[in-house]
């Protein structure tokens, strides 16, 4: 599979896309592999708000890091920030990420040429753009749909052995959460968060009927 990068510009105002580049994707990564993404509980049992188990941390950050996404739990910054990392047990690891600030609106999407389930490899695909607060609306209805805040962050016992996690984490309003399911079944509210951010990323090359999980 070959992938191409991307740039592309959903608007023709220069100034607000000279803008977004510099305001945006500005968030520190961390400085080695070794960095949780995540707060850490005691066990896959325990269900503490936004914490995952040591093996699903490290599991979840080593793919975040490489990449190269910003760790989004200790954020106290202005932004309203919704990130999808769909990793697939033996398909690409793929970011999707959308920042707003103010009325500027962006989305990053990244894949690497790993696999989800094993080693990340290096990123091959890496574009940015530029939305409209459309985008935030219909994701923000999306979260409001499936009752995103309240959502358990994980139910581990639902897990089977391949297949694919999906992760949704979104800092508004000065408040983070996030939520994690193992291949949600299709036509429920979570999975429909994570669609959407699909639809609108330009990873088509990743979408294919027998690499949808």
């Amino acid at each position: 599979m070959t992938l191409i990068f991307v740039s592309a510009s959903c608007t023709t105002n220069t100034d607000i896309s000279k803008m977004s580049v510099a305001n945006f994707d500005t968030l520190p990564l961390p400085v080695d592999s070794s960095s949780f993404y995540f707060k850490t509980k005691p066990n896959w049992r325990d269900t503490t708000a936004n914490a995952l188990d040591t093996f699903s941390n490290s599991w979840y950050s080593e793919m975040l890091f490489a990449l190269k996404e910003p760790i989004l739990k200790d954020y106290k910054g202005d932004k309203e920030i919704y990130r999808f990392t769909w990793l697939r047990t033996f398909n690409h690891p793929v970011s999707i990420r959308l920042e707003k600030q103010n009325n500027v609106v962006r989305l990053f999407s990244k894949v690497c040429n790993g696999a989800g389930g094993y080693e990340p490899g290096k990123i091959m695909f890496d574009t940015s753009f530029d939305l409209t607060e459309k985008e935030v609306d219909a994701i923000s209805t999306r979260l409001a749909t499936a009752n995103f805040w309240s959502l358990q962050t994980d139910k581990r016992d639902e897990n089977g052995m391949d297949g694919s996690e999906w992760l949704i984490e979104v800092f508004k309003n000065n408040n983070y959460h996030m939520v994690v399911r193992w291949t949600p079944e299709e036509h429920t509210t979570f999975r429909a968060i994570g669609e959407y951010l699909i639809s609108i990323s330009q990873i088509k090359n990743e979408t294919n009927e027998d690499d949808y999980y």
